[in-house]
């Protein structure tokens, strides 16, 4: 980062006072335009310490932790803050979704940002850990035994090393804080979890880390007397979910009176209270055998660094005024895991932000207007068989498109604009949309998605994954909708649902 510098003339040529124009730099007192001589740029020799691995190390309880940080490289990665390149295309885009006219804006620069979990030294030092050497072992025998054929690789900074994937497993794509990590709000009547039903789920969302093969869950129990936020836990409120399976994980703790949030020039980290490990339990008992339901935003770091301006008018401020958010689009060459083919008639995807009476989950969606050819990258799965699902709200306006899983075709022909299925078996299995899934009316009243006839929920097809590499979903648009209105295609969440849930699935209730 560099400063701006001024230089001021030696004597100032008298302006009349109506005509006066000032210059403010980093909100010091106003200078007086006409008195600048000369603007120039220096190098901030102190901006480094405002990043996130520089205020780590200053933490005086999270010293093991910056180590290992520092050690990996990781910290380096840690210190990029933009893309220098990057150059908006326009300023906003104006749209009509159905009926509603609407405009969104593009981001004038487009940031790194990163949110980092890490041990306090006394966690550490709680498992017997109190150096760099011996967290090296600890890391060495959870990621040797995940992932064997790299045991021999003992360069900390190659991203296959054991102690480089313990810390890059620490640390999220995108800066955010406590109250955005899941859609829960810290206003009172929305932590009760309007958005879904609290006897069938905790409040959750599941994110890809720097470590390439591993997603973190992060959860806020609204039954029960564990509140907070958690990551890696399974269950349901304090006791375990409807499979019987219930993993405590590691709690965010605050840091006195600063709270939960430490926030950097480029993103936050938190104190947890136990040490967070893609290990054994986590891989089979936590993300290895439990439904995944992902919102779309979530995918992506870029429309996670907008989520504040995504939360809109129905989560109300302190006063009770609802806040108006922001409408966002990103270029189809903008967005990190996802991309579109530039050539086509959509210009981007747009995030609408939230509203009470918007069919779609946590209410936001994400909406390309025209033509597309789109590609996700999705969220590392653990090793086993998964079906993908897609959740969506039929209207006139969704086009037919085919459908890829890892650059196969599963569905020659979908039309979104209709409700599909081929027997009362496929019906019970694809159309019903989930249960606990609740649609927000103006009033705040509850309704399940389940009594909504434009909720669907399609099953797009399978995959194998290993565990270890990159998995993507492709959805092509072939043909536009039977009406005169654009092209109108929603994308509002996705499920990831392991073979052990699957195969006990007769009629779905999640």
């Amino acid at each position: 980062m560099k400063k701006l510098m001024l230089s001021l003339a030696t004597a100032a040529l008298a302006v009349p006072a109506a005509a006066q124009q000032y210059i403010v730099v980093d909100g010091e007192t106003p200078v007086l335009a006409d008195d600048v001589e000369r603007i120039t740029y220096e190098q901030d020799d102190q901006f480094d310490q405002i990043l996130l691995p520089s205020v780590l190390a200053a933490d005086p309880k999270t010293t093991l932790f910056s180590q290992a940080l520092q050690a990996t490289g990781l910290a380096d990665t840690l210190s990029n803050y933009w893309y220098a390149d990057y150059k908006a295309k326009e300023q906003r885009y104006r749209y009509i979704s159905h009926t509603w006219q609407e405009v969104a804006y593009y981001n004038q620069h487009r940031y790194k940002n990163y949110t980092v979990f890490a041990e306090t030294d006394d966690v550490f030092a709680a498992q017997g850990i109190t150096s760099l050497s011996q967290l090296k072992a600890y890391a060495k025998q959870v990621y040797d035994a995940a992932f064997p054929e790299d045991a021999g690789v003992s360069d900390l900074t190659d991203r296959r090393n054991s102690l480089n994937r313990f810390v890059a497993y620490h640390i999220l794509k995108h800066g955010s804080t406590y109250w955005y990590l899941t859609a829960l709000d810290k206003e009172e009547w929305f932590s009760m979890g309007l958005c879904v039903d609290s006897t069938k789920t905790d409040m959750s969302a599941w994110y890809g880390t720097l470590m390439p093969e591993g997603t973190l869950k992060c959860t806020y129990p609204l039954s029960g007397g564990e509140r907070g936020l958690y990551l890696n836990r399974r269950g349901l409120g304090d006791q375990p979910d409807k499979y019987g399976k219930q993993v405590r994980g590691a709690l965010i703790v605050a840091n006195g009176e600063e709270g939960f949030d430490h926030t950097c020039f480029n993103g936050n980290y938190f104190h947890i209270d136990r040490i967070l490990a893609y290990d054994q339990t986590t891989r089979e008992e936590v993300l290895g055998s439990e439904l995944w339901r992902v919102d779309f935003k979530t995918l992506s770091p870029d429309i996670m660094n907008n989520a504040a301006d995504l939360r809109a008018n129905y989560w109300t401020s302190v006063d009770a005024v609802p806040q108006t958010g922001t409408n966002r689009i990103y270029a189809w060459d903008c967005m990190e895991n996802v991309a579109g083919d530039t050539s086509l008639a959509s210009v981007g995807l747009v995030a609408r932000k939230a509203h009470a009476s918007l069919y779609a989950w946590q209410g936001d969606e994400m909406n390309i207007f025209d033509a597309f050819d789109l590609t996700v990258k999705l969220p590392p799965l653990p090793a086993g068989e998964w079906e993908v699902r897609m959740g969506t709200f039929v209207l006139n306006t969704r086009p037919v498109i085919r459908v890829y899983l890892n650059d196969e075709v599963v569905i020659d022909a979908l039309d979104c604009s209709k409700l599909q299925f081929e027997d009362e078996q496929e019906r019970a299995r694809v159309r019903c949309a989930p249960t606990e899934c609740m649609y927000f009316s103006p009033n705040g009243v509850q309704t399940s998605f389940s009594s909504v006839d434009l909720a669907v929920r399609y099953a797009l097809g399978r995959i194998q994954s290993d565990g270890k590499s990159d998995n993507t979903l492709r959805l092509q648009f072939i043909a536009p909708p039977q009406t005169d209105l654009t092209p109108e295609m929603q994308l509002d969440y996705f499920e990831f649902v392991p073979k052990a849930v699957f195969d006990n699935q007769e009629i779905p209730e999640d």
